[in-house]
């Protein structure tokens, strides 16, 4: 049994915590004779009727207390934030091993917790479990999770993990699909090392556990100009990428005739890079892996069509409710005393998806008659070669915007960090607007979102 429990940070007034005297401070032993190493044991543990919570009091000493409740009610405790478990790896391809120095510490955290994996669906590489670990999470039935494969030959994943200590991936797997866990998984790429051959025994391999492992997705190795003495990789060119795509759809085909679906996903970098369409919707399945850069593009294009046909209520500053069709066309203009001018938006991305994007704001462009201009952004923060809208920073948006004049800006919000407000180097929106002098829109990373954000103001 755990000594620690975990910590209470508060509790909420009237609530059963309060009645029966837990405090501030105090921490929750165990429940009904089971340890409670964090707040999710506690909340899988606290769903009965019957309780018996051993608690040690921030005074001193433990209490043991018996409580009767409904099922699904809760005592009215704050938790103290869980604690990460941290990586033991240091892969090649490590991100956070390519970070520039001077960002906040939070940024350097290598996450290997399965908690955090279960409630966030970050990715872990099952390197620090132990059997109680494997045990918690299926009594527990923590489910999906997310796995870091990349390679399901050991030598060369101990190679790409940096770790000659890394247990078999295979085995983890076989002991959470057996224990009726579904996982999601992901394969980072890196041309030359673990793609080819190497790939593809990777998938047939994860396959042979489906539909325990769920997906899989394939994402290509993401390069930082901040790789001093860090093992030599490269990016995938054009031709690469056709090539690994090309490997891939035979098995694609495979699984969604024997399994009904593709099982196994390339990232949105993949058709980019390569010049290629992306795929159907329907073989996205639900889009299982969008999280991961999979399907982003597909999903954002099909919205744009459907709100093309069935129009999108927008909120006025007026208060009131209009409905925006893509047809027939509007004229949306500015000024005062009799003067129009056209108003000029400046669309805010990475240069991956600048393409795509030019193409969507023309047909924008054609119908409201605003003026649209997409500037990619080039990333000096980590370097030409990161792409994607995601991690770009605000000061290099400012050098951008700098010098061009525009009505607005509009930013897609997953360059900021989750609910802080702010872009990764602690710059706010706010910031941007006072250093170029243009108004800072933020968008959600949608068709809707981009059409509501340029109507906007």
């Amino acid at each position: 049994m755990s000594s620690k429990g975990f910590e209470i940070i508060g509790v909420e007034p009237g609530g059963t915590a309060l009645d029966v005297g837990i405090g501030e401070g105090d921490r929750i032993i165990s429940i009904n004779s089971l340890p409670v190493p964090d707040y999710l044991a506690y909340r899988y543990l606290i769903a009965s009727e019957e309780v018996v919570l051993l608690v040690r009091k921030k005074s001193g000493g433990e209490v043991e207390i018996e409580i009767e409740k409904d099922e699904d009610d809760d005592l009215g405790i704050i938790p103290a934030p869980m604690k990460v478990r941290s990586c033991n790896n240091r892969c090649v391809f490590c991100f956070v091993e390519q970070m520039p120095k001077g960002l906040r510490r939070t940024l350097y955290v290598k996450d290997e917790d399965y908690l955090h994996s279960f409630l966030h669906g970050n990715y872990i590489t099952l390197t620090t479990m132990k059997d109680e670990d494997y045990d918690r999470i299926i009594r527990e039935r923590l489910s999906p999770l997310y796995v870091s494969v990349h390679a399901t030959d050991d030598s060369l994943r101990r190679f790409l993990l940096g770790n000659c200590k890394a247990p078999s991936i295979l085995d983890g797997i076989k002991k959470l699909t057996d224990g009726g866990i579904k996982l999601h998984t992901q394969a980072v790429v890196a041309p030359g090392i673990n793609d080819g051959a190497a790939l593809v025994r990777t998938v047939e391999d994860l396959a042979a556990f489906y539909p325990g492992v769920q997906s899989l997705a394939v994402v290509p190795v993401g390069l930082t100009k901040h790789r001093e003495k860090l093992y030599p990789l490269r990016t995938f060119t054009e031709k690469e990428a056709a090539r690994l795509l090309d490997g891939l759809e035979p098995l694609r085909k495979k699984y969604r005739k024997k399994f009904g679906v593709s099982f196994v996903y390339p990232s949105d970098e993949f058709y980019i890079k390569a010049g290629r369409d992306f795929p159907l919707a329907g073989e996205y399945d639900g889009y299982p892996q969008m999280g991961n850069g999979v399907g982003l593009v597909r999903d954002f294009l099909d919205e744009f069509r459907q709100i093309g046909k069935r129009g999108v209520s927008l909120a006025c500053h007026s208060e009131r409710q209009r409905r925006i069709r893509l047809s027939p066309p509007l004229k949306i203009r500015g000024g005062q005393g009799g003067r129009y001018e056209v108003r000029k938006i400046i669309l805010i991305t990475g240069k991956s998806f600048a393409p795509i994007l030019k193409n969507i704001a023309k047909e924008i462009e054609a119908i409201t008659g605003l003026k649209l201009s997409v500037l990619p952004v080039k990333n000096n923060l980590f370097g030409e070669k990161v792409t994607v809208a995601g991690l770009l920073s605000g000061r290099d948006i400012i050098a951008a915007l700098k010098g061009r004049k525009a009505d607005a800006a509009v930013i897609p919000a997953i360059t900021m960090r989750d609910g802080e407000g702010v872009f990764l180097d602690d710059l706010t929106p706010k910031d941007v607007e006072r250093e170029t002098g243009i108004k800072i829109i933020m968008m959600e990373p949608t068709a809707k979102g981009l059409i509501e954000a340029v109507l906007s103001f």
